[in-house]
């Protein structure tokens, strides 16, 4: 979790800097209006019911490291042959997601920073919380313990980038958080628990919570990515059957919550302990875009032989 080198100059949060304007407009158009063939009904499953997928992006579709997706392209085919949508949940922001979903022809809506902003079809954003709320959260934490956090806000995009391997325009899209907060830890990153008990008093007071990603802790509010795609969910009648793909601790609660689960291997960070032992997820054996194809080939076997 510590990018070794890395040094961030203490200055003042810039909350709306590097800021992005995308359309506003209606809330969340149906599933049945979102896939890439505009279909007015997708292929149901075995259980008579449509089928929707839900994935983590890096480290997952994508290639943790170098953000290829290539290796998953098939199983995108596979899906959009049957007008099944595919819905991005992750913990990129709403300016990182557009032009990505473009690139990937994916169309509808998205759950961004980990569950705090649920993108509509048309872009606009449902936001669980003001990122200023999580300004002020940091301003009340302790100092030792606010100056070992590396939080986006206190990074140049020219910083930003060099922790994520991004280009600088990727970055800056990147930095436009509207409801969360990453942040990297000074030194050894202690374990999500401790870290939880550290700055748990001081969250909870404004109904914010820790998760980890594969390269970032984030401070996100109560809606996780679980309660996000219930959301969409819930919106359908009848309620679709959802298909979740994910690699890190920040998936555990949206993968047990799944019809089907799969947890793609990710060789960074071991979410497989954070499973309980009676869980019935799909394990791949590849990592990323692989692992991906591996277990949505599974998946569409399972359900349509």
């Amino acid at each position: 979790m510590h990018y070794k080198g890395f040094f961030v100059p203490r200055r003042p949060c810039a909350w709306v800097s590097h800021k992005y304007h995308l359309p506003q407009g209606r809330r969340f158009a149906t599933l049945n209006s979102m896939t890439r063939t505009e279909a007015v009904n997708h292929t149901t499953g075995s259980a008579g019911r449509a089928v929707v997928v839900f994935t983590d992006l890096d480290g997952t579709l994508m290639d943790h490291d170098s953000y290829d997706v290539a290796p998953a392209q098939a199983a995108l085919q596979a899906l959009a042959a049957r007008s099944i949508p595919v819905v991005p949940v992750t913990s990129k922001t709403r300016t990182e997601l557009v032009p990505l979903m473009a690139r990937l022809g994916l169309s509808g809506p998205a759950i961004a920073e980990n569950g705090a902003v649920i993108m509509n079809t048309d872009g606009s954003p449902d936001t669980a919380v003001a990122r200023k709320t999580i300004a002020l959260a940091l301003d009340l934490l302790p100092g030792n313990i606010r100056k070992a956090m590396i939080c986006f806000c206190d990074m140049e995009i020219e910083q930003i980038a060099a922790a994520t391997g991004l280009t600088h325009a990727d970055a800056t899209r990147a930095a436009a958080r509207e409801a969360s907060e990453p942040f990297m830890w000074q030194g050894d990153a202690p374990p999500l628990t401790t870290l939880t008990e550290i700055l748990g008093e001081t969250l909870e007071k404004f109904d914010l919570r820790l998760t980890q990603g594969g390269r970032f802790f984030h401070i996100v509010p109560t809606r996780d990515k679980a309660a996000a795609i219930s959301a969409l969910l819930s919106e359908q009648t009848p309620r679709p059957q959802s298909w979740v793909l994910g690699d890190g601790p920040n998936d555990v609660s949206m993968l047990l919550a799944a019809d089907r689960g799969a947890l793609i291997a990710n060789e960074h960070v071991n979410t497989q302990r954070l499973l309980p032992a009676d869980h019935n997820l799909y394990m791949s054996r590849a990592s990323g875009p692989a692992g991906w194809h591996e277990a949505i080939t599974a998946f569409l076997t399972a359900e349509f032989g």
